[in-house]
């Protein structure tokens, strides 16, 4: 037989096996790769497969290198594989994917938050229907933007309850508690377009407080290493992008209906041992959203934990605050040089009352509300920086915008632009 015959024999035989090979790797990953950001500039890439030996290289720079399987393991959940990425790396793909690498000052950053689905403790959401749990379709919606950042503002296991007999066409064959299958049906799956589409800034929600789903954030999407252990005051971090900041704080373990001395101390200490200028600060729960109180019908602040905290640190330095828990969108502005607060808590799971009073003029600690602008609707938020400002839209999950802002400003600045 020729060689030139052979030769053509072997390199066909290699391409296949090396095909075969990709294809396998593809078929053990559970998710798409994705980049998460921490502090001191870190980004790690992170993978959900099938089995602790799956763990598949990541291609730096045109290097080859092996992710590393996340340990301890907790029971009921799938392996997770990471790979520090080095500063300054131009490129880098799992399973012949690209990853998108951090840049510096991002000009676009979508927010989501409040994702998952409701099953829990009797109250059944609709999980079968992308009308009632839309949150796949906020998540293309928001890829589709072609961001520089994703942030989430907490809250992505809902699924905490078996579904119900009487409920069986809601959410029948709905896994849950804190486990794999539900954390993929209520957020990895849902979340695949926009997971791969941007890196991410992770925010834990009282859904993952040291009583519920902790496990499955801790493994899966908080970024510092662990025991196995849950923690209620993880320290606080500044993720830096060139000039811009975005100060990350745990209020998981927020008690909302009263004032907890212990946790003012803690969250004010918190405050203010972040070093930043004119940051963003991101926490799951409000420093001053507001929700209807059940009976009164009446809207009433969040957290009067928080805004105690916030008096008695007095940070000087932030220029926006962006939150959840409040399953509304909220723009509210506030007077003695605070900065106006973000609720974007409209990411699929079910919407709160909607809030029908005007909360102006009500007292937040120390400070008065000059204005708000509300909304009951699902979608995202997409921020995009124009000159020294941002504007902030808020989108429905066909990307119709319904309301723009200018940030940092009042809710003044607030225009609807849709209806429903």
């Amino acid at each position: 037989m020729p060689t030139a015959r052979i030769c053509f024999r072997f390199k066909l035989v290699f391409a296949m096996l090396l095909f075969l090979a990709a294809a396998s790797a593809r078929s053990q990953a559970l998710t798409p790769a994705w980049v998460e950001l921490g502090e001191n500039g870190r980004a790690l890439a992170r993978i959900v497969v099938s089995n602790p030996q799956d763990c598949p290289a990541i291609r730096i720079d045109g290097e080859n290198r092996p992710m590393l399987l996340r340990e301890p393991m907790p029971a009921g959940l799938r392996p997770v594989c990471e790979f520090s990425i080095p500063p300054g790396a131009k490129t880098a793909s799992v399973n012949s994917r690209s990853l998108v690498l951090p840049k510096p000052n991002p000009a676009r950053v979508i927010v989501i938050g409040d994702t998952g689905c409701r099953v829990l403790r009797g109250q059944v959401q609709n999980c079968n229907d992308p009308s009632h749990w839309p949150f796949r379709q906020v998540a293309a919606a928001g890829a589709a933007e072609k961001s520089n950042l994703v942030l989430h503002v907490g809250d992505y296991l809902y699924r905490e309850s078996p579904c119900p007999e009487a409920s069986q066409a809601q959410c029948g064959g709905s896994p849950a508690g804190d486990n794999w299958d539900a954390w993929n049906a209520d957020f990895f799956a849902p979340a695949a377009d926009l997971l791969s589409a941007a890196p991410w800034v992770f925010t834990r929600g009282n859904h993952e407080d040291c009583n519920r789903a902790w496990r499955g954030w801790f493994y899966y999407l908080d970024l510092r290493p662990w025991d196995g252990k849950c923690e209620e005051y993880p320290a606080p971090y500044v993720v830096q992008l060139g000039e811009f900041q975005l100060a990350v704080v745990d209020s998981s373990a927020n008690k909302d209906a009263m004032v907890d001395e212990g946790q003012v101390t803690a969250y004010a200490a918190q405050l203010a041992s972040l070093h930043v200028k004119n940051a963003w600060l991101t926490t799951h729960h409000p420093f001053w959203g507001f929700f209807t109180a059940p009976i009164i019908g009446l809207p009433m602040p969040t957290s009067a934990t928080l805004e105690a905290a916030w008096e008695k640190a007095a940070p000087t330095d932030f220029s926006l605050i962006i939150s959840g828990h409040v399953h509304l969108f909220e723009y509210v502005s506030v007077d003695s040089g605070r900065p106006p607060q973000v609720v974007a808590g409209i990411g699929g799971t079910q919407m709160d009352v909607p809030i029908e009073t005007s909360v102006k003029d009500t007292t937040v600690r120390g400070a008065r509300v000059s204005g708000s602008r509300i909304r009951e609707k699902f979608g995202y938020i997409l921020l995009s920086k124009e000159g020294k400002h941002w504007r902030l839209e808020m989108k429905d999950q066909q990307q119709k915008v319904l309301i723009t802002c200018t940030v940092p400003g009042s809710s003044e600045s607030c225009q609807s632009a849709g209806s429903d």
